[in-house]
């Protein structure tokens, strides 16, 4: 049997989206004990449907505000921000907006490399 992080968590998706009903977590317990995986393997596949949750959040709110306040993607993001460095000392709202910088110069470089 195939047992490749890639396989484990798309046979994990694919049992939840056939009944989103239950709870993650036991699927994420039941597969782990079919599989044979440590708790390492479990903990990485419950902090992948984590990331997997909020990005499904983030999208959907980003559609919202498309639809219902006509704002594009960089207005949204910018207001994201806001919120994330809301209370936060200058030092840490520059913190915030150097790793965003780098993040999206990273990309930029690997999208480059790629062509």
């Amino acid at each position: 049997m195939e047992t490749s992080f890639e396989y484990i968590l798309s046979s994990l998706l694919e049992d939840y989206d056939n009944n989103p009903n239950q709870n993650i977590n036991v699927l994420i317990e039941k597969h782990a004990q079919k599989m044979g995986l440590s708790e390492e393997s479990k903990a990485l596949l419950a902090e992948t449907n984590e990331y997997i949750d909020a990005f499904d959040e983030k999208a959907t709110s980003l559609a919202k505000a498309k639809e219902e306040r006509g704002i594009s993607r960089k207005r949204w993001m910018l207001e994201e921000i806001d919120v994330i460095t809301e209370g936060r000392t200058e030092e840490e709202r520059a913190a915030v907006a150097t790793a965003l910088s780098n993040a999206e110069e990273e990309i930029l470089n690997q999208t480059l490399t790629k062509e």
